[in-house]
């Protein structure tokens, strides 16, 4: 079977082109040239990826394997779908998932298309995942590593590219895919992950925002009383949950709580920061059924590094409002959300938050006493 490796030049992508050779595939190597990246390619310290040291070391795997490899410019795609989202968001007080995009719009959207021009119907790529049969339908599960479950940030994918995807690497934990890269031989079998931002090496967004000519808004730190505590020099500085990096002296520490168009920049204690209840949009369907109006009990995950939470939730018109059955902190609007069932780990839907709802003063002492 003719299967295109999405390579990024990382141990995981190389591994797995590997692993499909050994099962007697006959696989293309493509890199996804998504961003021109200026930093020196001989600075090792900087580990974001597709750097032009990236697009080396994958052209060094397929080499070593003796595959055939290209460089696809998805420049375009990438700056619409991922770059400008970005900006967006935080013009407009949101925190945005670039990732999410990416996986769903470049890495699988736009090179199953340069795919099915070379007549090729399957890719394979490096996450640490898995995909399911739920009925007639597929879904992405948790893969085997814990400490590199990628499945959130694949809820975008659609039917379509699930039925078409393979993941060698979900029934796998890390360790063992480095020892996979020292059996082949591999330069980089002990390669550092990337940590990074593909498009903001160092890390900091706001400089790449003011060189993309965004004005930032100032404006004033409110408590939720409207109570004025300070300016701030632009709303873009800022993100929700945020603690550090405020510049205000109070008695207690303070959170972001939310970020309003006008600029205002509301902050609260720690208990304010506990979410009452929030909405979900631009859902996409995976292991459950597209629905216009549903309900049922099941998890939630809102960032990442976070573990699910029970909750109710109800679909109505492809928008899903969740009411968290546990704790959860600092929702935040821009960021990605995905359902699990209550006993499974495949994903059953996914979307954007929307808004959010905070606790209110009324439950200060139930959620002061269950913090501490």
């Amino acid at each position: 079977m003719k299967i295109i490796v999405a390579m990024s030049g990382g141990v995981d992508s190389a591994v797995t082109a590997g692993l499909l050779l050994e099962q007697g595939h006959e696989v293309i190597g493509v890199n996804l040239r998504t961003w021109e990246y200026s930093a020196p390619a001989c600075d090792t310290t900087k580990k974001s990826c597709c750097s032009p040291e990236d697009i080396k070391d994958a052209r060094d795997t397929g080499l070593s394997f003796n595959i055939p490899f290209y460089v696809v410019k998805m420049e375009k795609v990438f700056g619409e779908k991922v770059i400008d989202r970005f900006i967006d968001d935080y013009k407009s007080g949101r925190t945005p998932n670039p990732c999410v995009e990416c996986n769903t719009f470049v890495k699988f959207g736009a090179l199953f298309e340069k795919a099915n021009a070379l007549g090729i119907e399957k890719i394979a790529t490096g996450h640490y995942a898995k995909i399911t049969k739920v009925g007639d339908r597929y879904a992405i599960e948790a893969g085997l590593d814990n400490k590199k479950n990628q499945a959130y940030y694949l809820y975008g994918l659609s039917q379509e590219n699930l039925k078409n995807t393979i993941f060698p690497l979900g029934d796998m934990e890390k360790p063992t895919v480095r020892e996979h890269a020292r059996r082949f031989g591999l330069s980089v079998a002990e390669k550092a992950e990337s940590q990074e931002i593909c498009f903001i090496p160092e890390n900091d967004y706001r400089t790449f925002l003011a060189k993309k000519d965004v004005q930032f808004t100032p404006g004033f730190f409110k408590l939720q009383n409207g109570r004025i505590i300070g300016k701030h020099s632009g709303k873009e500085n800022f993100t929700i949950g945020q603690r550090k990096g405020l510049g205000i002296s109070w008695k207690s520490p303070l959170y972001v709580l939310s970020i309003e168009d006008d600029g205002t920049v509301f902050l609260g204690e720690e208990w304010e920061t506990f979410c009452e209840e929030f909405k979900i949009e631009n859902l996409n369907f995976q292991g459950l059924e597209p629905t216009e109006s549903f309900e049922m009990d099941c998890r939630v995950q809102v960032r990442y590094r976070h573990k699910p939470i029970s909750a109710h939730v109800v679909i109505q018109n492809n928008l899903c409002t969740v009411y968290p059955k546990e704790n959860v902190q600092s929702v935040t609007p821009g960021q990605s959300a995905v359902l699990y069932p209550m006993d499974r780990n495949y994903i059953l839907a996914g979307g954007i938050v929307q808004k959010y709802s905070i606790r209110t003063v009324e439950v200060k002492r139930e959620i002061i006493t269950q913090i501490n």
